[in-house]
């Protein structure tokens, strides 16, 4: 289950499903200086009565440069930016792998992606990192606990994500989030910065929204609180996909994989070569006369 998945895909081909796509896709604006994103929708719908319009999304999303930061944009997408997971089926599917875990070799690592899921805001595509974001601002980084209270505090829904422990997900715009951080930066002061540094011009600017960092109740997940494994290590080092059979090997594996995992698929090949293939190498190697 680590490096392969077998998808089923259900398709719809009603003319209602067709038209209901766009309104499921978006287009990704994406900051080059503070990653700050901002997502544009393909469609868009106008009720009148009971009938429904579908009429193509409204844009830029953004202006040309940030307003958090002033850089440009980098745009991407579409993305499917509408609920990837089926909250009632993650449900059901946990609770039938907990009632028979023994059948499960790998139960510990099913059950911790399965929870981790179950947990996540289904409403919000794209998460933010919190390691991220400190390094646009050169500060130390609160713990995750305290961001997510600050979120709370602030009126806004907060979650963790699958794809990365240190990943966050919340329905807060991102000048709410950089808010929090610029209160958060006047507890934790930073160095003085490059004046056309994105994080200078961030910091420069005064909170509109004044952020409280008390605990909230909801800051720690019910897996967090129970201390639920939601993300498991490696079974070994440099654990993943091995090179293709015939592969030369070059500096680059080295480098990715280590010169131990290197060396010891070099001496499982050298292992595996035929009998009579390395006795005819070893004859021309050392030829005999013959008198």
């Amino acid at each position: 289950m680590d490096f392969y998945v077998r998808v089923f895909v259900r398709i719809y081909t009603s003319a209602s499903a067709m038209k209901n796509t766009p309104l499921k896709l978006s287009y990704v604006y994406q900051c080059t200086g503070c990653d700050s994103f901002h997502l544009q929708p393909v469609g868009r719908t106008i009720s009148k009565n009971n009938s429904v319009r579908y009429l193509p999304g409204f844009g830029p999303a953004v202006a040309q440069e940030c307003s958090d930061c002033g850089k440009k944009f980098n745009m991407g997408g579409p993305i499917w930016s509408a609920p990837i997971h089926d909250q009632e089926w993650l449900t059901s599917i946990l609770e039938d792998v907990k009632q028979d875990k023994d059948s499960y070799p790998a139960y510990n690592r099913i059950s911790a992606v399965l929870t981790t899921i179950s947990e996540e805001l289904i409403d919000v595509p794209l998460f933010v990192s919190l390691h991220n974001l400190c390094a646009t601002l050169k500060c130390t980084s609160p713990s995750a606990v305290i961001f997510r209270s600050a979120v709370l505090n602030a009126g806004y829904h907060i979650s963790g994500t699958h794809v990365n422990p240190l990943g966050l997900k919340s329905d807060a715009p991102m000048d709410v989030i950089w808010d929090i951080m610029r209160c958060w930066v006047k507890n934790h002061p930073v160095k003085s910065q490059a004046p056309d540094q994105p994080g200078s011009v961030i910091l420069a600017r005064e909170p509109v929204l004044q952020a409280n960092f008390a605990r909230a109740v909801a800051s720690l997940s019910k897996a967090q609180a129970k201390k639920v494994a939601r993300f498991l290590p490696n079974p070994e080092r440099h654990w993943g996909p091995k090179l293709r059979a015939g592969r030369q090997i070059t500096s680059k594996h080295v480098s990715l994989l280590g010169p131990d995992a290197v060396n010891g698929h070099l001496n499982h090949e050298n292992s595996e070569e035929p009998e009579a293939k390395r006795h005819k190498r070893d004859d021309t190697e050392n030829p005999t006369s013959i008198s």
